[in-house]
C-alpha cells in the first residue's frame, strides 16, 4: 500500500526540489515554445539548483515549501509566498511533480495545504502565474476554480518571451481550495 505524506521542506530538500523543478520544466515544456531545448538540456537543472539551495537554505519572510512523498520518496513540491505585492492575495510560486506522478491528485492535495496555510496567515486570496502555452497546467487549475485575472507578455528563464496568465481564487474560492486533501 502507497502512502502520501505532506511535510515542510528544509535546506536538506533543495538538491531534491530543483532537480523535481527541472524535470517537469523539461517534461511539460518540451516542444511548446516556452524554453528552448538547449535550456531545458544543459542549463535548467544548473539553474534550478543554485536557485533552491540559495531559497532553502536562507528562505524569504513568508516562504513556506510543501513536499509531497511517495513512500518515502519525494515525487512533488509547492512553494508559497505569503506577499509578492499584488492584489491577489499568498502567491504560489511553484507547483511542480515529477512526470509520472501527474494525474493521482497530488498536486490537487498540494493546492489544498497551500490554501489551508494561506488562510492560517490570515490572507482571503491565492494566485499563481502559468505559462498559457501550458494547456494541461491551465485545465488543472480552471478545474480547481481559478479564474484568470491577467495576461502578460513575460521573460522566461532562457532570455526569451511567453505568454502568461495569473490565475486567482478570491476569498469565497479560497475555501473550497481548503477542502482538498
Amino acid at each position: 500500500m502507497t502512502t502520501l505524506v505532506l511535510r515542510e521542506g528544509g535546506a536538506s530538500d533543495a538538491s531534491t526540489i530543483a532537480d523535481i523543478h527541472a524535470r517537469s520544466w523539461q517534461s511539460a515544456y518540451r516542444g511548446l515554445g516556452i524554453l528552448s531545448d538547449a535550456y531545458l538540456d544543459d542549463v535548467a537543472n544548473v539553474e534550478m539548483q543554485a536557485k533552491w539551495h540559495e531559497r532553502m537554505s536562507t528562505p524569504v519572510a513568508g516562504q513556506c515549501v510543501w513536499c509531497a512523498e511517495l513512500d518515502g520518496e519525494t515525487i512533488g513540491f509547492l512553494c508559497t509566498l505569503r506577499e509578492d505585492g499584488t492584489p491577489w492575495g499568498a502567491l504560489v510560486d511553484n507547483l511542480h511533480l515529477l512526470p509520472a506522478s501527474r494525474g493521482h491528485g497530488v498536486g490537487k492535495r498540494l493546492m489544498g495545504e497551500a490554501a489551508r496555510w494561506t488562510a492560517a496567515q490570515g490572507i482571503t486570496q491565492l494566485h499563481l502565474l502559468v505559462y498559457e502555452a501550458n494547456t494541461a497546467a491551465i485545465g488543472f487549475y480552471e478545474a480547481l476554480g481559478g479564474v484568470p485575472v491577467s495576461r502578460n507578455w513575460l521573460e522566461t528563464a532562457d532570455g526569451g518571451h511567453a505568454w502568461v496568465r495569473t490565475y486567482h481564487w478570491p476569498e469565497g474560492e479560497l475555501a473550497s481550495l481548503m477542502s482538498l486533501r
